[in-house]
């Protein structure tokens, strides 16, 4: 299984732009499954998009190897949000 960076443009205050990571995809034998992390804002025209990348290493930890699958969730859901139970 093929994994890729989903990635959104956006434009910094000076006008050139620069690459947001919103998700990642998985190229497997039925197509690509996408999973989002977060929503892309709309540009200018109403228009949402999105690019796929070749994985980069994140906090110098290596890349993982294409082809290998996930080891965990917590490796496909960026998330660094705790879990906070329903307060009733």
């Amino acid at each position: 299984m093929k994994r890729f960076d989903v990635c959104t443009p956006r434009k910094k205050k000076d006008g050139s732009t620069y690459w947001h990571r919103v998700g990642t995809a998985f190229e497997g034998e039925k197509g690509i499954s996408i999973l989002l992390d977060s929503l892309p804002m709309p540009d200018n025209e109403g228009r949402c998009a999105m690019n796929l990348f070749e994985p980069r290493a994140r906090d110098n930890a290596p890349a993982q190897p294409q082809g290998s699958p996930p080891r965990s969730m917590s490796e496909v859901i960026d998330d660094e949000i705790p879990f906070l139970p329903e307060v009733r």
